[in-house]
């Protein structure tokens, strides 16, 4: 057993989820800024898209719409992060340590979900 319990398998989903989390945002926020630099229809200079838009917006090719998608994963990547390891508890028969990662969980989609207001 590693650290707080969780099994190597589930330590290298979580690694992984952030790695390659991070670094596929960072993929995307940088297209979005790459294209707004190009000529072409202008810009939108909206601060910020609803989150219906959003997908819309990135599948137009408008670079505000693609670097705030990149911005979306980048929430996203401890959500599911914290949601492996709910899994990797629940696996390993640990309540005490899936309540906590519950309590988590809830706490970042309350969050996610009252900015996206």
């Amino acid at each position: 057993m590693t650290q707080a319990g969780t099994s190597n398998k589930t330590q290298s989903a979580i690694a992984a989820v952030l790695r390659y989390g991070s670094i596929f945002s960072a993929v995307v926020m940088g297209f979005g800024v790459l294209l707004s630099f190009l000529p072409g229809p202008e810009v939108s200079t909206t601060a910020h898209l609803p989150p219906g838009q959003l997908l819309t917006k990135a599948l137009q090719f408008d670079p505000m719409g693609i670097a705030e998608l990149g911005i979306f994963f980048l929430l996203l990547t401890p959500v599911l992060r914290v949601a492996i390891a709910v899994v990797g508890f629940a696996i390993e028969r640990d309540h005490k340590y899936v309540m906590i990662s519950l309590g988590v969980l809830s706490v970042l989609l309350a969050s996610i979900a009252y900015s996206l207001r």
